[in-house]
């Protein structure tokens, strides 16, 4: 696991390419150097906690909390992966972001959206703990938080099913959920609800998900395919399927 513009910023394109950085790859081959200006940009204040991000990661590289093994593999991979989901993500939150990893997507869709509340699932000490110290220095505490659980943990929480029937957005990355997981998901989120998990094709049809959970689109990526699900039942009778009222 690995483990979101500003008002004035020019709209995201709408295939869900990924965010190119407009002046080359200044990280450079050090780490040592400033992260490019991502396209679409984002705001100055946006712009700045990202920089601190970058550098938090490089600072903490050697904690191995990401399995990309240079300055730009991060700046792709982390960065510009994660904020070319930018037009994937609804204007209001709030988002989940289940296997947080290191933050990715969750960290730079939270700082380069600017608002709404996020919460991340990232049940490893160190990962969690990253996350943790990286949100403080941040300076975004006060609307992204961390819980130290697998999804599936999270479900049994008395606060799970109040806070998934209010969530607009659920991403992922790396992570392979199981059935009942799946289950759990799609019976909790409210139908205006979208999932939005970057992917490959392949890695979408080895998913132990379920058929008819979700409406499914599949857009393509830089990498592979960006896999969007919308619930196909109301979250009020999902879960009475269950048999868990709400």
């Amino acid at each position: 696991m690995e483990g979101r513009p500003s008002a004035s910023a020019p709209a995201p394109p709408a295939d869900g390419a990924a965010a190119v950085p407009e002046a080359g790859r200044e990280a450079g081959a050090s780490g040592a150097g400033r992260l490019p200006a991502f396209s679409p940009p984002v705001g100055e204040e946006a712009a700045g906690r990202l920089e601190t991000l970058y550098r938090l990661l490089r600072e903490r590289r050697h904690l191995g909390l990401t399995g990309f093994r240079s300055p730009e593999a991060l700046v792709e991979r982390y960065f510009g992966d994660a904020l070319a989901l930018r037009p994937h993500l609804p204007a209001a939150g709030p988002c989940l972001d289940i296997g947080s990893g290191a933050g990715t997507p969750a960290l730079p869709l939270a700082v380069a959206a600017g608002g709404g509340d996020w919460l991340l699932l990232e049940p490893r000490r160190r990962a969690a703990a990253f996350l943790e110290s990286a949100i403080e220095d941040l300076g975004l505490a006060s609307r992204i938080r961390v819980l130290r659980l697998h999804f599936k943990d999270y479900l049994n929480q008395e606060e799970a099913p109040e806070y998934l029937g209010r969530v607009a957005a659920v991403t992922l990355r790396a992570v392979r959920l199981k059935k009942v997981e799946w289950r759990g998901l799609a019976a909790g989120l409210r139908l205006s609800a979208v999932v939005i998990w970057p992917t490959s094709e392949a890695g979408r049809e080895r998913a132990d998900l379920p058929e008819g959970l979700f409406e499914e689109e599949r857009r393509p990526a830089e990498r592979g395919i960006v896999w969007r699900g919308t619930p196909r039942v109301a979250a009020s009778e999902g879960a009475a399927a269950n048999g868990s009222p709400r």
